[in-house]
């Protein structure tokens, strides 16, 4: 999977209106909450088999920095 495709599927998978980027704060989303934090962590974990945890998501800001914690060594 490339960036771009894990992008677009996260965006489809927590139901995003607007496009996301690589500079995207997720947790500024208008539909961040808990069920969504939920969803992500599923979607990695599902798409990459990483677990994201509660201290991973408190670190979290951008979609830069999730990629970063999924390991850049796993998309295309």
């Amino acid at each position: 999977m490339t960036i771009q495709e894990f992008i677009v599927g996260l965006q489809e998978e927590l139901e995003i209106e607007n496009n996301l980027e690589n500079t995207t704060n997720i947790k500024d989303l208008d539909e961040w909450d808990s069920m969504t934090a939920m969803l992500l962590i599923g979607y990695v974990s599902n798409e990459f088999n990483v677990t994201l945890t509660a201290k991973d998501l408190e670190a979290l800001s951008t979609i830069d920095t999730l990629i970063e914690r999924i390991g850049a060594d796993k998309f295309n």
